[in-house]
């Protein structure tokens, strides 16, 4: 159980992925290793459930970014070997992140980096702001997330209208805030409970790993819980139609789904059979199913589920993370001081120049986290060098 833990690790960033994370730990109910990031001390202060990590303390003295994404990977880079330290042993890395901000749009991409130099399978929730927030902010959110996508195994992409909408839009604020939190949390921690909870199907951590080297790119994420005698059928139902999912459901295009079920001893094979059916009924013929349970005497009466429904597999033989080569977080969110690059067409010229192999032509390339090792640093990163 400990081993299995360590190797497990939620990661908030931000102040409102800190919150939502902090949120995890409490619906867990037991130790669940997580840890956050975020430059302003002040949102973090009243997390007491969890680690928090100030970082870019000596630049920014514990205050915010103020939107600046720049400032936000600027927070990463300073303390970049205290965060390595920190998340050293992870293998299946959960991250929470709320887009829009500068810790959220700056620092999430780094932190990925950080993960996958490490060698994490990364699992990324990315909330975007509420419409309300303003234009300029959600556009900020939107040129991050091609970053975070490409950072990650599976991105799962959380509109924070849709979470709300959740709980019911009617819902006074002080009390939509504390159940989105719960319901976020909640079927966050259904996947932790999965691994590490012996039930009548197990979801060990192969498995999900597993999946997350299958696929490639967004995902999304339901919940749905119901009681009483027709339990399972108004579980299933509320779960395909959950505003989490979109305004329009699109089952039929998912590949492969992950599903968590947790209930009382007295959940019977007749309902999970029931729920199985009824999902299977709602996806395409060839989606791939995996699903797990957790007993729990404390759920007797009730059912709860929790999917997450991927979208895109990676072709058999494809090169993880060498799909395209995407923007780099200065092409993105602008360079941080003193930093030098070029343009992306400058770099393909280079690297035109530098395909002859020589003597090393017949040999394989050698590939990290999606990067050919065999090209120099200073072109794969695009950096300019002085002369």
């Amino acid at each position: 159980m400990i081993e299995k833990q360590t190797n497990l690790m939620l990661i908030g960033v931000g102040g409102g992925g800190c919150h939502f994370a902090s949120a995890a730990v409490r619906a867990f109910g037991g130790a669940l290793p997580a840890i956050g990031f975020d430059t302003d001390a002040l949102a973090t202060r009243g997390i007491g459930n969890m680690r928090c990590m100030i970082i870019g303390a000596q630049r920014f003295d514990g205050h915010g970014t103020g939107g600046d994404s720049v400032k936000g990977r600027q927070a990463v880079r300073d303390d970049h070997e205290a965060i390595r330290a920190a998340l050293a042993g992870v293998r299946l890395a959960v991250v929470v992140t709320a887009l829009g901000g500068g810790v959220g749009n700056g620092a999430t991409p780094e932190l990925l980096q950080i993960l996958h130099d490490l060698g994490a399978h990364i699992l990324c929730f990315a909330t975007l702001p509420f419409e309300l927030e303003g234009r300029e902010r959600c556009q900020a959110a939107e040129r991050a997330l091609p970053l975070i996508e490409e950072g990650s195994d599976a991105l799962v992409v959380l509109p924070m209208d849709q979470l709300y909408a959740a709980v019911g839009v009617q819902t006074p604020l002080a009390d939509a805030i504390r159940q989105a939190e719960e319901t976020f949390g909640a079927g966050l921690t259904l996947l932790w409970r999965l691994i590490l909870t012996p039930g009548f199907i197990s979801l060990d951590p192969e498995s999900i790993l597993a999946m997350l080297t299958d696929t490639k790119g967004r995902c999304r994420f339901s919940v749905a819980s119901a009681t009483g005698a027709s339990r399972a059928t108004e579980a299933v139902a509320k779960l395909c139609c959950s505003p989490l999912l979109g305004p329009t459901p699109a089952l039929q295009e998912a590949q492969a789904v992950m599903l968590g079920i947790l209930a009382g001893g007295d959940l019977r094979l007749a309902e999970l059979t029931e729920v199985s059916q009824q999902l299977r009924a709602a996806l395409a013929p060839a989606c791939e199913l995996r699903l797990g349970t957790v007993l729990d005497e404390r759920y007797a009466g009730h059912i709860k589920l929790v999917a997450i429904f991927f979208d895109v597999l990676r072709e058999k033989g494809a090169v993880p993370g060498a799909e395209s080569e995407p923007d780099t977080l200065a092409d993105v969110l602008g360079p941080i001081p003193g930093e030098r690059r070029t343009s992306r067409r400058a770099r393909g010229k280079a690297a035109i120049r530098q395909t002859g192999q020589g003597r090393f032509k017949d040999v394989d390339a050698t590939w990290l986290n999606g990067e050919d090792l065999d090209h120099p640093t200073y072109l794969r990163q695009g950096i300019t060098l002085d002369r």
